[in-house]
C-alpha cells in the first residue's frame, strides 16, 4: 500500500484544491450560479475498498471516465438523483427527465467536472493524460478486477446549495501512477 508523507499529502490537497476550483468555475459558469466545494479527501486504498466505495454510489446517477498517459486510472463523477431535475431545469432539458435525458445530463457534468479537474492537476505536475469519454455508471456493474495493488482516491464534493444539487468527484490514481505524480511534488518540496 502506498504511503505519503503528511507534506506530500498537503501538497497533493493544495494541487488538487486549485483543479477542482477551476472545475467549479467551469460548471458555475455553465449555470450562472455559484458551486461550492469541499477540501479534496486524499486515502490510500485497497483495490477492494475502492469497489466497496463504487458500490456505495447506489443513491446517486454516475458516471466513469478512465484516462491513460503518463498517469491512469479513473474518474468516477456521481451526482444525487435529487439535484438533477433543477440542475437539468438550468440548463434547459426537458422536464421530467427520461432515461436518456439522465443520461445525457450526468455524462455533461461528467465531463466539465473530470475534465476540468484532470486537465489542472496534470498541468500543475506537467504530466500527460488522454480522459477518454465518460461512459454511465451503474453500481451494480462495478469495475471488477483491478489489476492495480493500491488505490490513492481523491475525492471532492460540489454544491449547489439552494437547488440541493450534491456531486462527487473520485479520481483513483493506480500505484503506479501515484509514484509517478509524486516525482514533481518531491522536486516542488525540495525547492
Amino acid at each position: 500500500m502506498i504511503t505519503l508523507s503528511e507534506e506530500e499529502q498537503d501538497a497533493l490537497q493544495e494541487i488538487m484544491n486549485i483543479s477542482m476550483g477551476q472545475a467549479a468555475d467551469a460548471l458555475a459558469r455553465l449555470i450562472q450560479t455559484k458551486v461550492a466545494l469541499s477540501v479534496p479527501a486524499i486515502e490510500a486504498l485497497s483495490p477492494e475498498a475502492f469497489q466497496g466505495m463504487l458500490e456505495g454510489l447506489k443513491s446517486s446517477w454516475s458516471a466513469r471516465q478512465s484516462f491513460v498517459g503518463s498517469i491512469r486510472g479513473e474518474v468516477i463523477t456521481s451526482i444525487q438523483k435529487e439535484g438533477c431535475e433543477a440542475l437539468a431545469d438550468i440548463m434547459d432539458f426537458d422536464l421530467p427527465l427520461d432515461k436518456a435525458a439522465t443520461e445525457e445530463l450526468v455524462l455533461e457534468v461528467t465531463n466539465i467536472l473530470s475534465g476540468a479537474c484532470l486537465q489542472g492537476f496534470t498541468s500543475q505536475l506537467e504530466l500527460t493524460t488522454q480522459l477518454n469519454m465518460p461512459a454511465f455508471y451503474y453500481p451494480e456493474n462495478a469495475i471488477k478486477n483491478i489489476d492495480w495493488s493500491s488505490v490513492l482516491v481523491i475525492e471532492v464534493d460540489f454544491k449547489i446549495e439552494h437547488m440541493k444539487f450534491d456531486a462527487r468527484v473520485l479520481i483513483g490514481l493506480s500505484e503506479g501512477s501515484i509514484e509517478q505524480a509524486l516525482i514533481p511534488i518531491r522536486a516542488l518540496l525540495e525547492e
